[in-house]
């Protein structure tokens, strides 16, 4: 019973992680790169908007879709892994219900599902107005995404300690998402805000380009700061010294997830000091130019190593921590 339950378990909590941290990057890409850009320059770049609005907003649909069933179907796993049930029977027999209604786990999920929901009828009331959407509305939904994302500091290690330490873990862990959710999950949008500027080439693309692309590198220091330092209190709590990296099944995985950020803090490193340089020497000359394409292609290269990281937190999150009792050498 224990191993048909974790496996599917594993691929739920990856779904629900990599499509809540996309909801929350497109929304703060929006809020703090793209919305300010868009409207300083008004209709010298209005085709490109429209057009990333479009795509951006399916993507934000359907990821918040998949992050509510997720969530649900996450829900339903655990109330089978709790009761040993199948899952059929314990949504029949309304251990399901229990389960969110008894528990610390189900309580964070009553407040994620309403953030979620929430957040929904946010964007929607943003989408039926003619007008641009107010800034104190964007505002709002981004309170909401960084709500809806950190929240999921409940679902984590940090929910099990006590006292002090138990509220400073979920603080380094609410911190963690949010920086995840700004770095990692601005990625896509940026991919399609590149993408747009290249392809319609409008009068004011070459200053949008600049704008952007030195505003998300901005953002993206902000984050990697935040996520060393929440990183490290983490650590603190779920590494029992050096050892446990390499001697527990917990420190190897984390330490694959560590290579992978190393990876993409080198590609981001790459892109400040080498491509932005360039291409602000190239703006106003070829929207196909080759460090416009190289910034592009490294972007898509940090989507999927974003997604190998996201993909092992989700497996760790159902791990024991490498604590001193689980340390053996091999």
């Amino acid at each position: 019973m224990e191993h048909t339950l974790i496996n599917p378990l594993i691929a739920v909590r990856d779904i629900h992680f990599v499509s809540t941290v996309i909801v929350a990057g497109i929304i703060f890409f929006d809020v703090i790169i793209a919305s300010p850009i868009f409207r300083a320059m008004g209709s010298r770049i209005a085709t490109t908007a429209v057009a990333f609005c479009a795509r951006t907003a399916l993507v934000l649909w359907i990821s918040l879709a998949l992050s509510i069933a997720s969530g649900f179907a996450w829900l339903c796993l655990l109330a089978a892994r709790i009761a040993g049930k199948p899952i059929g029977d314990v949504i029949a027999d309304g251990t399901v219900w229990t389960v969110l209604s008894q528990t610390q786990f189900g309580f964070a999920w009553q407040l994620r599902f309403a953030f979620g929901v929430l957040l929904a009828a946010c964007l929607l009331a943003g989408r039926t107005k003619s007008r641009a959407t107010p800034i104190w509305q964007e505002a709002l939904a981004a309170l909401l995404a960084g709500a809806y994302l950190g929240s999921l500091a409940f679902a984590g290690h940090g929910e099990e300690g006590l006292g002090l330490g138990r509220n400073l873990h979920l603080a380094a862990d609410f911190l963690h998402l949010i920086a995840a959710g700004l770095w990692l999950g601005g990625l896509i949008p940026l991919a399609l805000f590149l993408v747009g500027l290249r392809r319609f080439h409008e009068e004011a693309w070459s200053l949008a380009l600049s704008d952007a692309t030195h505003r998300f590198s901005n953002l993206g220091i902000l984050a990697v700061a935040t996520l060393l330092v929440s990183g490290t209190i983490n650590a603190s709590f779920l590494i029992w010294g050096p050892q446990a990296l390499m001697g527990t099944s917990y420190g190897r995985l984390l330490l694959m997830k560590l290579t992978l950020v190393a990876g993409m803090v080198c590609l981001a490193g790459i892109n400040r000091q080498y491509l932005l340089p360039r291409l602000s020497c190239d703006l106003g000359k070829n929207p196909a130019s080759r460090p416009l394409q190289a910034l592009l292609r490294n972007t898509l290269i940090e989507i999927a190593l974003g997604i190998g990281i996201i993909l092992i937190v989700g497996v760790l999150g159902i791990m024991a921590p490498a604590t001193g009792m689980h340390v053996h050498m091999h």
